[in-house]
């Protein structure tokens, strides 16, 4: 008897219940995911690119090329090399696997930009396949297509001749990469000039890197392949998802139970192709917290549904990451979809009595790419303020961006225009203003916004140097309008700003409006157009949509056709890599990050592309909260996240009675009538990033 009295007792429970109205906690069903480019778009990425059809696949264009870490123009000896009458040049490379869709060469050469163009067309064949090249444009970069056909396993000897030219003067100038330059460039000088030979009897006989004035100097050839091909491999990877939340757009999340989750995803997968898929569990939004798990695998193929039971999961957070490759450069996986379903049990009574009035609350967006941001304690930062007597200079600035604008007016003061050589400075600004002291010149647009973007980041303001056609330029964050904006220390008190708005823009704003005007129903073609784009002052501006407090030597905008940057500011932190002598030849160096659109094409002489803004532009120092609510409606429970460089603590400004600096995690206890919260993320410089701000009422519900 006593035995059947526990499946009878507890059944009577489940009645009572019933009769006093309590219910069992209802099931809910959240979700996340459709097409791959929702996870390309939102979360991280390596080597894929998105499809118009919503797919996500390899990345389709590889460089082939062992010059680009020492390349450029050097101040230890000979960096070109002429190629003309019987002066010709032969550079080897390697590929273990010939197949390609498409097949360019790429050259560097000192002509186009600074010096006449050759009277003579450039020969060359690979494996004997013969090309020409035979380009007037303004950069001194070249590439042209030949067939694949002439592509094989192993070495691939290219031969470079311009038997037409009487003289040096009607050659070609080639770059070298001198192997004592590697190093600093980020390289290995180990094996340096070993497939590169020169020969000076019309190609009778060829000397391995007999280059400099004593035929000593190791060196390679500024000479490289692009391929149409699909990388070996890469990877998708979704945000942090919010099991509770899903794609919910509704503020508050009630406090949930998980009972099951579910990961699915889809993809095509040829022959020599995989894609695998991974998941790792976390208690924290953030993707850097040290508390997530590691990835483990759960499925391959083409297709995944993989579902876990809530109490094994037992976390709150997930991501999901696909991890496609390819044997066959010529076919590519493509993930066509990824979601993430979950069953979750609401634990809590639903919210009543709390309306949301106004919201401000982005979302976070990471960069794929792996920013390095100069550590706030760098002594040079006070030494650089004290020397220049900038606290004074920016003393009564009321806003961020009029300090930064004082800045950037100060850093023109402060210059004499010249080359940056000999003796080409380092990239932080105590180099550049010991330059200007010492040789009188700070050398030319680099430095010049380099020191700008120095002093910026002198006050915690993170900044950094952008390259644009023919010209670097500066882009500082700022905390007024929470995004990049783009500066000129170069040109005096040059920016841009909406002509309709005032807002001042960033370069990828301008960017826009560069294709827009100039290119708006089809791509760029590197190698045909003319980018630069020269500005008449009278007409400053015109078309673009834009104005500026001055009227420059150039808009800003008309350089904008391509954008590249070094994706790292702490040169004090660590000065190597850099290019080298940056800006003094058509740079060459290969560890940019490079912008790539539907109207902006991959340029083939690089290897690190993106087309999410997010990667090259990435949100600082912004606060989006997560908001829980339990079993109450007179508190919520807040979490805090924030991609902050330099990141020091949170602070609050709860109903207007002052900020109060706090941790991550901050229960609001709200007051009958309307209740605010601003929320902002403090770094160690004392920078105080954009707040997010949340206002909303609550009523007390009617006693029954």
């Amino acid at each position: 008897m006593k035995r059947r009295l526990f499946p009878i007792l507890g059944f009577g429970i489940i009645l009572l219940m019933a009769a006093a109205g309590i219910a069992q906690a209802p099931i809910t069903e959240t979700q996340w995911g459709g097409p791959a480019t929702k996870a390309y778009e939102e979360g991280f990425v390596q080597h894929v690119q998105r499809l118009s059809d919503g797919g996500v696949c390899l990345f389709g264009i590889e460089s082939v090329e062992n010059d680009a870490a020492g390349a450029g123009r050097s101040e230890k000896g000979v960096y070109g090399d002429v190629i003309w009458g019987p002066n010709r040049a032969r550079k080897v490379l390697r590929l273990a696997d010939p197949r390609a869709k498409k097949a360019f060469i790429v050259i560097f050469t000192h002509s186009g930009h600074h010096a006449p163009e050759p009277k003579y067309p450039l020969t060359f064949t690979v494996n004997g396949e013969q090309g020409q090249i035979t380009k007037d444009n303004r950069e001194t970069y070249r590439w042209v297509e030949f067939p694949t056909g002439a592509l094989q396993q192993g070495d691939n000897v290219i031969e470079l001749s311009c038997p037409e030219a009487q003289s040096e003067e009607e050659g070609w100038d080639l770059y070298l990469a001198r192997a004592d330059e590697f190093e600093a460039g980020g390289g290995d000088p180990a094996h340096v000039g070993e497939t590169s030979f020169k020969s000076t009897d019309g190609g009778t006989t060829w000397k391995e890197s007999p280059f400099g004035p004593d035929g000593d100097t190791r060196a390679e050839y500024s000479v490289r392949m692009s391929l149409d091909r699909y990388l070996p491999k890469g990877e998708l990877e979704t945000p942090i998802i919010d099991l509770w939340r899903g794609d919910g757009t509704a503020l508050i999340t009630p406090l949930r139970a998980l009972v099951e989750v579910a990961f699915e995803a889809e993809a095509d997968v040829p022959a020599d192709t995989s894609v695998t898929y991974f998941l790792r569990r976390g208690t924290s939004p953030s993707p850097y917290d040290d508390d997530w798990g590691e990835y483990e695998e759960i499925g391959s193929g083409a297709t995944l549904g993989k579902t876990i039971d809530g109490e094994t999961f037992n976390r709150r957070y997930a991501q999901l990451k696909a991890v496609l490759r390819s044997e066959n450069p010529l076919e590519t996986p493509v993930v066509r979809t990824m979601r993430i379903r979950a069953k979750v049990k609401d634990n809590v009574p639903t919210l009543e009595g709390v309306f949301v009035t106004q919201c401000e609350n982005p979302v976070i967006r990471y960069p794929s790419v792996a920013w390095e941001w100069e550590s706030w304690d760098r002594p040079e930062f006070l030494e650089l303020r004290e020397r220049e007597n900038l606290d004074e200079l920016i003393a009564g600035a009321r806003t961020q961006f009029e300090a930064q604008v004082r800045l950037m007016d100060y850093a023109t003061k402060r210059w004499l225009d010249g080359g940056p050589l000999p003796e080409y400075p380092a990239w932080d600004a105590l180099d550049i203003v010991n330059r200007i002291d010492k040789a009188g010149s700070g050398g030319m647009c680099i430095q010049g916004n380099n020191f700008l973007a120095g002093m910026c980041m002198a006050y915690g303001w993170q900044a950094r140097l952008v390259n644009i056609t023919s010209h670097e330029t500066c882009e500082v964050w700022n905390d007024d309008y929470g995004k990049w904006i783009y500066l000129d220390g170069y040109y005096v008190n040059h920016y841009i700003y909406d002509a309709e708005t005032g807002e001042p823009l960033s370069m990828l704003e301008m960017h826009q409006r560069y294709l827009d005007k100039h290119y708006p129903n089809g791509p760029i073609d590197w190698m045909k157009d003319q980018t630069w784009r020269g500005t008449d002052p009278a007409g400053y501006g015109v078309g673009l949509g834009v104005g500026g407090p001055r009227t420059p030597l150039h808009n800003g905008i008309d350089l904008a056709a391509f954008m590249r940057m070094v994706p790292r500011n702490n040169w004090y932190d660590r000065p190597f890599p850099r290019p080298l002598a940056h800006g003094c030849v058509w740079w060459p160096w290969d560890g940019y990050i490079n912008w790539y659109d539907a109207r902006t094409p991959p340029k083939r002489q690089y290897s690190h592309h993106t087309d999410r803004p997010q990667d090259m532009w990435p949100d600082l120092n912004k606060v989006h909260v997560h908001v829980t609510s339990a079993n109450a409606n007179d508190r919520l429970f807040l979490r805090f996240e924030t991609y902050t460089p330099n990141f020091a603590y949170f602070e609050v400004n709860v109903d207007e009675w002052g900020w109060k600096e706090t941790g991550e995690r901050w229960t609001w206890f709200l007051n009958n009538g309307r209740n605010t919260i601003r929320v902002r993320a403090v770094s160690h410089l004392g920078v105080a990033g954009k707040p997010a701000f949340i206002d909303l009422n609550r009523v007390m519900p009617p006693e029954d």
